[in-house]
C-alpha cells in the first residue's frame, strides 16, 4: 500500500517548499508595492493557507489521519480562495517575473496537497475495510481482550506473568535449535511463528510474521533479529510499543521463555 509515515513526512516538506515561496513571494511584493497595509491585506489572503498547513503539522505530530485529511482538505480549500485573490486579482498590479514563479510553485503546491489528500483517504478506507473484515473474525471468535495484554501484564512481575500463561498453553518445542515465537495469549493464541537467520520484520499488513488479524499491531512494528546465536526485538516507532517482559522497550536482547507483547498479543521465545 502507497500508505507510509515517511511520505507524507516528505510530502509535508514539499508542501512547506511550495507553499511557503509563492506566500514569500506574494507577501514581499504586495509589501513593496503598498507598504504596510498591502502586507496585512496579502497576510490576510494567505493565513487560512498558513492555518491549513500547520494543522497538517499537528496531526502528524499527533498522528491522526482525521486531522490531516482536515489539514489537507483545509489547504487545498485555502489555495482555491488564493489563487482567485493573489492570481488573478492582486498578480496583474505586482511583479510579473517572481509572480510567474510564486504561481508555478503554487501550482505544484496543489498537487501536493491533492497528493497527500488522496494518500490520507485511501487509508482511511482501508482501516475502514480492515475493521469490518475484523469485527466479522471477532464475531466468529468471540470478544477480543479488552486490553493489549502487553498492558495487562506490565503490572505484573515477569516470573508470575511467565507461570500463569505457560500453565494455559502448551508450547510445542523441537529439536532443531530454531527459535521461534508461540502465541500464548490474544488473537494468536497457541500458533508458531519460525524465526529465520538474520531479520524477522513483524506487522501487520507487511514483513516476515504478519499479524493481519491484530489492529493493535502497526503496519510495520517491531523486528526480531537472529544473529550470532543471539536473539534481539527491535521496536520500530509503532503506535502501541513492543514489550519485553511487561516493559515497553524500544530494543532488548532477548532468551527462550521470554514473553513479547505484540499489539493485543503475547508471544513466548521458544
Amino acid at each position: 500500500m502507497l500508505y507510509n509515515k515517511p511520505l507524507l513526512r516528505l510530502l509535508v516538506f514539499i508542501l512547506l517548499i511550495t507553499l511557503g515561496v509563492p506566500g514569500y513571494i506574494y507577501l514581499t511584493q504586495s509589501a513593496a508595492k503598498l507598504g504596510t497595509q498591502g502586507l496585512l491585506d496579502a497576510l490576510a489572503v494567505y493565513s487560512f493557507i498558513i492555518a491549513a498547513y500547520l494543522l497538517i503539522l499537528v496531526s502528524e505530530v499527533g498522528d491522526s489521519h482525521y486531522l490531516r485529511a482536515m489539514g489537507a482538505l483545509g489547504t487545498l480549500v485555502g489555495c482555491a480562495v488564493g489563487m482567485r485573490f493573489i492570481f488573478i486579482l492582486d498578480a496583474p498590479h505586482l511583479e510579473p517575473g517572481p509572480m510567474g514563479i510564486a504561481l508555478i510553485a503554487f501550482i505544484l503546491g496543489m498537487a501536493f496537497a491533492l497528493a497527500y489528500l488522496a494518500i490520507v483517504v485511501g487509508r482511511l478506507v482501508y482501516d475502514k475495510v480492515q475493521a469490518t473484515r475484523m469485527a466479522a473474525i471477532r464475531d466468529e471468535r468471540g470478544p477480543a481482550p479488552s486490553q493489549p495484554v502487553s498492558e495487562a501484564i506490565a503490572s505484573t512481575s515477569p516470573a508470575a506473568t511467565r507461570d500463569a500463561i505457560s500453565s494455559d498453553v502448551s508450547v510445542e518445542h523441537t529439536d532443531t535449535g530454531e527459535p521461534a515465537l508461540v502465541g500464548v495469549a490474544g488473537p494468536y493464541l497457541g500458533q508458531r511463528f519460525d524465526l529465520k537467520r538474520g531479520e524477522n520484520f513483524i506487522g501487520r499488513s507487511e514483513g516476515d510474521i504478519v499479524l493481519s488479524e491484530d489492529r493493535q499491531v502497526s503496519r510495520r512494528h517491531c523486528v526480531v533479529t537472529w544473529a550470532e546465536d543471539m536473539l534481539k526485538v527491535r521496536d520500530l516507532e509503532s503506535t502501541n510499543g513492543t514489550f519485553v517482559g511487561g516493559q515497553r522497550t524500544s530494543e532488548s536482547v532477548i532468551a527462550q521463555g521470554d514473553l513479547i507483547g505484540i499489539g493485543a498479543g503475547t508471544f513466548k521465545v521458544v
